[in-house]
């Protein structure tokens, strides 16, 4: 109703009650964050991991490969012209 609109807050008294009322969720929000990215770099990265894991690299276009059958399956797809590599050539 019409009335209503009058006898109502302002619109910024209405934005400053409700940041006062989300501001303990927001502290809890903050902390639960703040052990969330602890854990986080604990944990660490899993770049190292993955440096490891991609052992061969294809000759033609240095795309990495975990393994020899995978960079078969490569070169079938992408390279079919080409000759694969013997696994001694590729460093294994």
């Amino acid at each position: 109703p019409c009335w209503q609109q009058q006898f109502s807050r302002p619109r910024k008294a209405q934005l400053r009650l409700r940041t006062m009322v989300r501001g303990a969720a927001k502290e809890k929000a903050q902390e639960a964050n703040a052990k969330k990215m602890a854990a986080m770099k604990k944990a660490g990265s899993q770049l190292e991991a993955r440096k490891e894991g991609l052992k061969i690299v294809c000759p033609s276009c240095k795309a990495p490969m975990t393994n020899y059958k995978c960079l078969q399956q490569h070169f079938d797809s992408k390279h079919p012209k080409e000759t694969c590599p013997t696994e001694e050539q590729c460093g294994k």
